[in-house]
């Protein structure tokens, strides 16, 4: 569920996708200023292994981006859905595989200009889905088998769409506790 505006908030736009909200603010010097923040669907994205050292990431393509870019599987959660089956969907819908073994890596609200809250999911044990990928009519998708190093110099390079996959790749990559954890999901049985 987004992360809802200030009780006192009144909307004063409903779109396809976002809501826009103002609220009146006293500040610290006891005036009053027009706020405002936008509210979408949460969003969810796996890193999903195909081995230890290897990631699925995409090459994708959409109409109102001008140049294609590198990605994790994801998308918005649907009314009703858990981030974790928001994930499972758009994981199949994207690349066309199922994963048998899910881990949430992290779940991160905001609660700035934008509300809505953020899901990283780990899976590996993919299968291809005999009912294949479904990609949207507004996107076109590829399937890049990456090597761990690669997608690190790509975090590096900032040239992953999904910053907080990109900063959760890096930790992975960069901080004890968080290699510790990555390699104890990687080795589960």
């Amino acid at each position: 569920m987004p992360v809802p505006p200030p009780a006192n908030a009144q909307q004063v736009f409903h779109g396809e996708i976002v809501d826009v909200y103002q609220w009146p603010q006293v500040q610290y010097d006891g005036t009053t200023a027009t706020f405002e923040t936008v509210v979408r669907p949460d969003t969810v994205g796996v890193l999903a292994f195909l081995d230890p050292h290897t990631i699925l990431l995409t090459r994708q393509e959409q109409p109102h981006k001008p140049e294609p870019f590198w990605d994790i599987p994801g998308g918005r959660v649907d009314a009703g859905e858990t981030h974790e089956t928001a994930c499972r969907r758009e994981f199949q819908e994207e690349t066309g595989h199922v994963g048998a073994r899910w881990l949430l890596w992290h779940r991160r609200p905001y609660v700035g200009l934008f509300r809505y809250e953020e899901s990283l999911f780990l899976t590996t044990d993919l299968t291809l889905d005999p009912r294949g990928n479904h990609e949207d009519a507004g996107e076109r998708i590829t399937l890049v088998p990456t090597p761990w190093s690669e997608v690190v110099r790509l975090c590096l390079a900032k040239k992953i769409r999904t910053r907080h996959a990109m900063l959760a790749i890096l930790a992975m990559a960069y901080d004890p506790e968080n290699q510790t954890r990555l390699q104890q999901f990687l080795s589960a049985a």
